[in-house]
């Protein structure tokens, strides 16, 4: 009996340090959620959001249409420095503020009919706010990603 209490104390005291560190964040995401994301959309970059307005109330969600700058780019034809606009939905009642600033962004063209033009609109759950590791972690997708490209020709 006394072998097992030391065994699970032991243990817990092993799992709690982990748990505090997968709790603290610094590296969340994954590398492996990243790059599911990042397959799924036609455009990643770091961006610097200078400009947030609400286009359209749904019921209980607002379409926010924002606009900025390129800072760094890692996937599709955005360039540093250039524009980007995008649309953008969220809960009704979310500050603009929230919006503004240095972001990286999943961004998927979305066909608006209304308007019979391609817009594009963030993944949903997949803006991410600025962070050296998260950058880190898309700078090797890229690479990756041109790797595997240049190999298939």
């Amino acid at each position: 009996m006394r072998t097992r209490t030391m065994i699970l104390c032991f243990a817990v005291l092993l799992t709690v340090p982990v748990l505090a560190r997968a709790q603290d964040g610094d590296d969340w995401p994954s590398l492996s959620y990243l790059r599911s994301d990042y397959r799924q959309v036609a455009v990643v970059a770091h961006v610097r959001i200078r400009e947030a307005e609400i286009v359209k109330t749904i019921g209980g969600y607002e379409d926010w249409h924002l606009v900025g700058d390129v800072l760094e780019p890692f996937k599709g034809k955005f360039r540093k420095g250039q524009t980007v606009e995008y649309y953008h939905g969220a809960e009704k009642g979310i500050r603009r503020e929230i919006f503004l600033g240095e972001k990286i962004v999943f961004l998927f063209r979305n066909y608006v009919r209304e308007e019979k033009r391609w817009v594009l609109a963030v993944l949903e759950n997949s803006t991410l706010p600025y962070t050296e590791d998260r950058v880190v972690k898309l700078r090797k997708l890229q690479h990756q990603t041109k790797q595997s490209t240049s190999k298939r020709k």
